[in-house]
C-alpha cells in the first residue's frame, strides 16, 4: 500500500512539472530537505517502537522532495501497512507521534510549544507534563510511552549542538531554533525520571505595552515621555525610566524567577539613542534590540570533552574592546558582575543589565556573593571594596515581582553612593502601594535643582 501511494505521489510530481506555474518563481528559490530523527534509541524493545523506527528508516529513504501534504499521506501509508499486530488506538499513536516529529518538530510537546498561550512546558516524568498558562502551573493529558522516549527526546534537541545528554552528562542545557530555553535532567541525578523544562522564546514587549497591561497599577495608561527635557520629577514612573536610561545613567533590573527581568530590560533597550554602539551579552539569546548600531554575544557551554566554553565574563571582558558606548548584560550571576561593575565606572554609563535579587538591598548581596570569593584578577575583593564599587556604578535598581496571574513593577529605587555604615544609600523613588507604583516625591541626589544631572552637562 506505501508503495503504490509514494509511485501515486511521484507520478503526480510529474504531471504537474509540465504545467505552467500557477504564481511567480522564487528566484532560488528550494525546497528544504525535511528532518528524519530517529524516535526511538537502537535496543528499545516493544512493537510499537520498533514500527515508529521502520516507519522513520521508509521516510527518510523514500520522503525526500516531498511537500508537507504528500509527507502525510506517506505516513498514514506507513502506519497502515505495520496493522498486523497493532491495535488501532496504539496504530493512531504512531502516525500522531511521527507526524509531530516531522521536520524538527517535538512530538507530543510541539502542540503544546504551538499553543500561544502556554509560557511553559514542564516534563516531571514519562506520565507527568505540566504547562504553565497566565503564570499558573496546569496539567495536560500528554504522556510519554515511558523515561528512554523522553530522553531520545532531548537528544534529539542537543544533539545538533554537539551537546551530550548521558549517564557521565545527566544535566544539559540548550534553545531551540527560536529561542525558547531547555533544560533536560536525567538518572541517577533526577530521582523520578528525566525532567525537561521548556521555557517558551518570550514575546517582545515594549514599554507602553507592559504600562497599559498593568505592570505599573490597573487603570493607569501609557504617554510619551519628555526625553530631551529635565528629569521628570512629577512625571509617571516610566517617564524616569526612559529618561535616565536616555540619559546614560546605569541602571540594573532586579527580581526573583519568572518576575520579568528580561522582558524589561528588552523594553528599556528602546530609549537608548540610535547613534550608540551597544554590545549585547547573554547567555543563551532572547533580547531582540531594535537599534541600529549592536553587536550580540552568546555565552557557550564545554562540550561534551568539557572544553571549548566561552563565559559571560570572558565575552564582558572583550565587549570593552569592542568601543561600546553601552553594555547590555542579559543577567549577572556570577564573577562577570565585578567586570560588569568595573566597565559601568569607567566610560560605559548607561549600561544595563539583571540580577536575581528579592529587594533593592540584596541587589548588593548578591553582587557581593557573586564577586567576593575572587575578582577577575584572581585576587580576593572583600566586601566594602565590592559594595562601594556597586554604588559608585549603579544609579537606578528598578525591581520587579512575580503574583499569581501577572507581573509588575515593585519600585524604582535610586542609589546615592555610600552611607554612613557603608552600605548602599538608597532612596525610594516610587513604591507599590497596593494599587499602582507610586511617587513617594524624593527626588535622587545625582540631579540637581534644575532637573539636570548633578556634575553632568546634558
Amino acid at each position: 500500500m506505501a508503495e503504490n501511494v509514494l509511485a501515486g505521489l511521484r507520478a503526480q510530481r510529474v504531471e504537474e512539472a509540465g504545467r505552467p506555474a500557477a504564481g511567480v518563481p522564487v528566484a532560488g528559490a528550494a525546497e528544504a530537505a525535511p528532518q528524519y530523527i530517529a524516535l526511538v534509541p537502537e535496543g528499545e524493545a516493544g512493537p510499537e517502537q520498533e514500527a515508529v523506527r521502520r516507519i522513520i528508516a521508509r521516510l527518510a529513504e523514500e520522503g525526500q522532495g516531498l511537500d508537507d501534504q504528500e509527507q502525510r499521506a506517506l505516513v498514514r501509508a506507513l502506519v497502515a501497512a505495520e496493522a498486523g499486530g497493532l491495535s488501532r488506538a496504539a496504530l493512531e499513536a504512531i502516525g500522531q507521534e511521527v507526524l509531530q516529529s516531522l521536520g524538527g518538530r517535538l512530538g507530543q510537546l510541539q502542540p503544546l510549544l504551538d499553543d500561544p498561550s502556554v509560557t511553559e512546558v514542564m516534563v516531571n516524568r514519562p506520565d507527568q507534563v505540566f504547562v504553565e498558562r497566565a503564570g499558573r502551573i496546569e496539567p495536560t493529558g500528554v504522556r510519554f510511552r515511558d523515561d528512554r522516549s523522553v530522553q531520545a527526546l532531548v537528544e534529539r534537541i542537543v544533539a545538533p549542538l554537539g551537546r551530550s545528554f548521558s549517564v557521565a552528562h545527566p544535566t544539559v542545557d540548550a534553545r531551540l531554533r527560536d529561542g525558547s530555553r531547555v533544560n533536560a535532567v536525567r538518572p541517577p541525578v533526577s530521582l523520578l525520571g528525566t525532567t525537561l523544562t521548556i521555557r517558551k522564546f518570550p514575546r517582545t514587549f515594549s514599554l507602553a505595552e507592559l504600562v497599559d497591561l498593568g505592570a505599573c497599577g490597573h487603570g493607569l495608561r501609557w504617554s510619551p515621555p519628555d526625553l530631551e527635557g529635565p528629569y521628570p520629577v512629577d512625571g509617571p514612573p516610566w517617564a524616569v525610566l526612559a529618561w535616565c536610561v536616555r540619559h546614560r545613567r546605569n541602571l540594573i533590573v532586579s527580581g526573583g524567577t519568572g518576575s520579568g527581568k528580561t522582558t524589561v530590560l528588552g523594553a528599556l533597550t528602546e530609549f537608548i539613542p540610535s547613534t550608540e554602539r551597544v554590545v549585547f551579552i547573554e547567555d543563551a539569546a532572547e533580547l531582540q534590540p531594535r537599534l541600529r548600531h549592536v553587536v550580540r554575544l552568546e555565552a557557550r557551554p564545554p562540550n561534551a570533552e568539557g572544553s571549548g566554553a566561552v563565559t559571560i565574563q570572558h565575552l564582558v571582558v572583550n565587549a570593552l574592546r569592542m568601543r561600546p558606548d553601552r553594555i547590555v548584560v542579559g543577567e549577572v550571576r556570577d564573577i562577570e558582575a565585578l567586570d560588569m561593575l568595573l566597565a559601568m565606572n569607567t566610560g560605559h554609563d548607561g549600561s544595563l543589565t539583571t540580577i536575581h535579587a528579592n529587594s533593592p538591598r540584596e541587589v548588593f548581596n548578591r553582587l557581593v556573593q557573586a564577586t567576593a570569593i575572587r575578582s577577575s584578577g584572581g585576587v580576593g575583593a572583600d566586601r566594602g571594596t565590592i559594595v562601594e564599587i556597586a554604588a559608585s556604578a549603579l544609579k537606578l535598581v528598578v525591581q520587579v515581582v512575580r503574583e499569581e496571574d501577572h507581573r509588575r513593577f515593585e519600585a524604582i529605587v535610586a542609589v546615592e553612593g555610600i552611607d554612613h555604615r557603608g552600605g548602599p544609600r538608597l532612596r525610594d523613588l516610587y513604591r507599590w502601594d497596593g494599587r499602582r507604583l507610586a511617587a513617594t516625591g524624593e527626588r535622587p541626589a545625582w540631579v540637581n535643582g534644575q532637573g539636570a544631572m548633578a556634575g553632568a552637562a546634558l
